[in-house]
């Protein structure tokens, strides 16, 4: 599969509820009608994690994300050309801040580390890895060395996403800075399911390790709600 994830920021003087609404209600839509497309995931922000989570402040510092699958990057190449394409990129500046969002917008490798469902509880770390590392470096060891710490908890569902390169208007930009390095994403039962492994002492030496591969300061982290627009397919299971 090639998967592709767009972190966004509504723009300065859009109320939340009114940008999430039309993201979800007019935005999300019009990625229907982009063919080929293989799935269509929006996660909108629902509010801060506990800082005992690992993030550096208990804020959220985007608006959400979305994500789309193809069923490979001749179709994701396709795709870029339609004038479907062509549509969504002009109706976003209706909703995002386009500058941001270009710069946070990548193809990524999806990695999955607990193969389960995608329960109601939704939440998300972006991360940059720590200064010192290569990209190659951060994805080894947050592959081989921190993910597998989870799986010693009671989590549905935990998946790596590992950025591969930009993305642009048109598709792949080559060389264009990103602003992330990669996110997790783990799907609970319930609020009570996340905050029982949260407060463990699994999750206690699962932080201690972020700091020997993430630039903590910079670990964004939120709940999420997720809208389906279009099913994906589900790695592993």
């Amino acid at each position: 599969m090639y998967k592709v994830v767009w972190i966004a920021r509504y723009p300065n003087g859009m109320r939340r509820q009114e940008a999430s609404d039309y993201w979800a209600g007019h935005h999300g839509p019009a990625m229907k009608k982009v063919s080929p497309l293989a799935g269509y995931v929006q996660s909108h922000v629902q509010g801060p994690l506990p800082a005992v989570s690992g993030v550096a402040e208990e804020e959220t510092l985007f608006d959400g994300y979305s994500c789309a699958w193809w069923n490979d990057r001749a179709d994701f190449q396709q795709a870029m050309t339609t004038p479907a394409w062509q549509r969504v990129v002009e109706d976003g500046p209706n909703v995002f801040d386009m500058d941001w969002l270009w710069n946070m917008s990548a193809h990524i490798e999806e990695v999955p580390m607990i193969e389960g469902p995608t329960s109601p509880y939704k939440v998300v770390w972006i991360v940059r890895f720590k200064e010192g590392l290569t990209r190659e470096e951060g994805r080894e060891h947050w592959r081989r060395v921190h993910g597998p710490i989870f799986k010693k908890l009671d989590i549905d569902r935990y998946i790596q996403n590992h950025v591969v390169g930009p993305i642009g208007e048109e598709g792949e930009t080559g060389q264009a800075e990103i602003g992330f390095d990669g996110f997790s994403e783990c799907w609970f039962r319930d609020e009570t399911q996340f905050r029982n492994a949260v407060e463990s002492d699994t999750w206690a030496v699962a932080v201690e390790d972020a700091q020997n591969v993430f630039d903590v300061t910079q670990m964004w982290g939120a709940a999420l709600r997720e809208n389906v627009v279009v099913p994906p397919p589900l790695l592993g299971i």
